[in-house]
């Protein structure tokens, strides 16, 4: 099948799930009454991270999850640890002062560094590598506020690793000619999620932290200096719980209103089959990492054996049918058409936390429970950075994480309205991205395909 043939059969699974070396952690569900010091629910990045900073500080914790390790969002995103926000730079210091931003700043490359550490403290096989990412500017006012980006970077932070790249050299380094240039960070990373949310899970098996599958919590009730955590079959009694479920919040019984505090918003993706040598050295040919500018954003990468991962928003509810994928095929076959008849062979969807300031954020709900969550697709190094953090708040110590902290992270007003919300504003960034597109070609001269 051809990138723009019909898709006749339901989408099949991940490209990471076909290709992972990790075995899938199940971990026994837990059986009557269970007491531990903390208790983690969500066994993505966000609560394996937070177990294993518990587990190196000394502290017993325990992780309970409705589906296996890596199910979610961590088994499925794109694998691509940046080290940018969703709002650049230049923008955030005019948001939130030179201060503010060079902490955020520093937060980052923690993210990117946890996220290294972990890797090789538990010697885990997936594919770790510093790639670098390019962010590619689809459009001149992108373009021009990447530049300022670099120029804040070095007048405040003393950063000069981002520059620029003007619009002959994004071409070769991406292998498409339809950016007006980009921003490349060599300090980024790329990983197999999969293999990595399962080594890690095993991992801290074997070091003795109790990670249950198939346990989803049904109610989160006070009990005297402390919680119960009611599963199927058990009871979970913890001094301290984490919750680090993410944009699958709403699939546990939580309360603390928590699940309406984020819009989980569908993210679609699509991997050919491996790329022939030509083709592997005509697209992104020094293995790079990249994002574009446009609202409904989009991501690709070359997988670690070798074909091209294309993701971006589909179906807004996530389901799995043709259309979903249709338009990230179209784009695939606009961006590089000498892959037009490279066959499609996996089409999957996933679900990101979108939050209202498109930070993530963490915090304490009640005493003695926590949260992280709200990575809006940057979560694969975030919530590295995030895990670590909320297990040092269960731990008694003090954070600060500027924006990301949860002071003002509040339900969302009309959050029962968010179908018809998203399809609307999903419209109007359709609209935004189509109207910057053609006042470029308007006037420019760069080449265009």
């Amino acid at each position: 099948m051809r990138a723009g043939d019909p898709m006749p059969i339901a989408a099949s699974p991940s490209v990471w799930e076909h290709t992972a070396t990790s075995p899938r952690i199940q971990g026994a569900a837990p059986a009557g009454d269970v007491h531990v010091e903390t208790a983690v629910v969500g066994a993505g990045f966000t609560g394996l991270s937070a177990a294993h900073h518990l587990w190196k500080a000394g502290r017993e914790c325990l992780v309970l999850d409705a589906n296996a390790p890596g199910w979610g969002a961590s088994g499925r995103n794109g694998g691509m640890a940046v080290l940018r926000y969703k709002t650049g730079f230049a923008a955030l210091a005019r948001k939130y002062g030179a201060e503010t931003t060079l902490g955020l700043h520093g937060l980052i490359q923690e993210a990117v560094d946890t996220l290294e550490s972990i890797v090789t403290t538990h010697r885990i096989p997936c594919s770790f590598r510093r790639c670098g990412h390019l962010t590619a500017a689809s459009s001149e006012a992108a373009l021009a506020a990447l530049r300022e980006d670099v120029q804040w970077l070095r007048a405040h932070a003393g950063d000069d690793v981002p520059r620029i790249l003007e619009y002959d050299e994004m071409a070769r380094v991406s292998g498409t000619a339809v950016y007006r240039g980009g921003y490349v960070d060599p300090r980024a990373a790329g990983i197999h999620p999969l293999d990595y949310a399962r080594g890690l899970a095993s991992a801290l098996q074997k070091a003795g932290v109790r990670i249950h599958g198939q346990s989803p919590v049904e109610r989160i009730d006070r009990s005297g200096d402390g919680y119960r955590l009611v599963t199927r079959g058990a009871v979970v009694k913890a001094r301290r719980v984490i919750l680090a479920t993410n944009a699958y919040t709403d699939l546990e019984k939580l309360g603390f209103r928590l699940a309406q505090r984020i819009v989980p918003v569908a993210s679609s993706v699509i991997a050919t089959a491996p790329l022939t040598d030509a083709q592997r050295s005509a697209v992104l040919p020094q293995g790079h990492l990249l994002t574009d500018t446009r609202k409904l954003t989009n991501y690709f990468r070359v997988t670690p054996d070798g074909r091209l991962l294309f993701g971006g928003r589909g179906d807004l509810l996530g389901r799995d049918v043709p259309a979903s994928f249709r338009g990230l095929e179209d784009l695939l076959a606009a961006t590089y058409p000498m892959l037009k008849d490279v066959a499609i062979e996996h089409r999957w969807s996933g679900k990101v936390a979108v939050t209202l300031d498109d930070f993530p954020h963490l915090g304490e709900l009640a005493p003695g429970v926590f949260f992280a969550i709200g990575y809006g697709g940057r979560g694969v190094a975030l919530s590295q950075l995030l895990g670590r953090l909320v297990a040092a708040m269960a731990c008694g110590s003090a954070v600060a994480a500027g924006p990301m902290s949860g002071a003002s992270f509040r339900p969302i007003p009309l959050h029962g309205l968010r179908v018809p919300g998203m399809q609307a504003v999903a419209t109007w960034y359709r609209w935004r991205d189509l109207l910057s597109a053609r006042q470029d070609r308007a006037g420019s001269v760069a080449p265009q395909t």
